[in-house]
């Protein structure tokens, strides 16, 4: 059953409603459909996520030299790599490019070898999916290509089989004409206002913090991960397997919860499998319930503390909501 709605308005100074279309920021949980990504290209073979991934550019480099060479792609997705999280900030800035980052994590001092240490790094699995690109697609400069390569492996690879039809790492150049959601925030218990500025596409952090796209896009994603990697139309893109490792954190020597671009915490005996996050004044919630074969998203564009809470909430809400009602498979 698929239960699909949209409530409210597309910005805090504009009467025109929210559709099913309009374009939201995912944020953070970008970094899952990073990792959908990856896996997919794995299973053609064409990426080995857990050789060095220095395989895919032979430039790229960590400070320490023997971290160089040995972190892999799945290290650098769930945020194993060694790297600091104090990289993001080298990398978050608006004008930041590809280059950037990979000119940080060349440069920055890694606080343990590849695989020992959890540190949470958005820059970490940015890197990831640019690799992808330049193993596949793009040999050249950082800079050349880089975040065309990655939208586009995207949408042939993911989007399209999927029938994302709206998904985009592009910025909304017309966000009025364009059926898109524009941010807001406020001050203490003031009015709502409109962000001061649109997202830019292509920065450093694209492949990790980038993707917009719709509430019919996102039922669309979310029944395929809950289905075990077969698309709504019923052609099988993925194996259960490789879809499902993703939810859960790999081997290492430390207890954690996050997976590659997936959180998986535990409430009330249930393993709730989930991405809360912000991004450009625009909040997302996306939960998988494995136990109930389950999916919810929650898309708005209003962030804060406020909205940080209602997100929470309507996360241990669906959980009770199930126990309550569901029967268990």
């Amino acid at each position: 059953t698929l239960v699909l709605d949209a409530f409210g308005k597309k910005s805090a100074i504009s009467n025109d409603p929210v559709t099913p279309d309009t374009r939201f920021a995912l944020g953070p949980a970008t970094e899952a459909i990073n990792s959908l990504l990856l896996e997919r290209l794995a299973a053609q073979s064409l990426l080995d996520l857990d050789a060095p991934a220095r395989r895919c550019w032979d430039e790229f480099k960590f400070d320490d030299t023997s971290a160089t060479k040995t972190v892999s792609l799945r290290q650098l997705l769930s945020m194993t790599s060694g790297l600091p999280g104090h990289a993001d900030n080298f990398v978050s800035a608006p004008k930041s490019t590809p280059a950037d980052l990979f000119t940080v994590l060349a440069q920055i001092t890694d606080i343990a070898q590849p695989g020992n240490t959890f540190v949470y790094s958005d820059a970490s699995a940015a890197a990831a999916g640019y690799l992808a690109v330049y193993a596949l697609i793009d040999h050249r400069a950082p800079d050349a290509g880089l975040p065309a390569g990655y939208a586009a492996l995207a949408k042939t690879q993911i989007f399209d089989p999927l029938g994302m039809k709206r998904a985009t790492y592009a910025t909304p150049a017309n966000p009025t004409a364009d059926d898109e959601a524009v941010g807001s925030s406020r001050d203490g218990k003031g009015p709502w206002q409109p962000a001061s500025a649109a997202p830019k596409s292509g920065g450093a952090m694209s492949p990790a913090l980038g993707l917009r796209l719709s509430a019919r896009d996102v039922a669309a994603w979310l029944q395929f991960e809950v289905s075990g990697g077969v698309t709504p139309d019923g052609k099988r893109l993925l194996d259960a397997s490789a879809v499902q490792e993703r939810w859960h954190p790999p081997t290492s020597n430390e207890d954690r919860d996050y997976g590659l671009g997936w959180a998986s915490q535990h409430y009330r005996g249930l393993e709730l499998v989930a991405r809360i996050g912000e991004q450009n004044s625009q909040a997302s919630l996306v939960v998988i319930i494995p136990q109930y074969r389950t999916a919810m998203a929650v898309l708005t564009n209003a962030g804060g503390h406020d909205v940080a809470l209602f997100l929470q909430n309507a996360l241990l809400n669906l959980a009770d909501f199930l126990r309550e009602n569901a029967p268990a498979e």
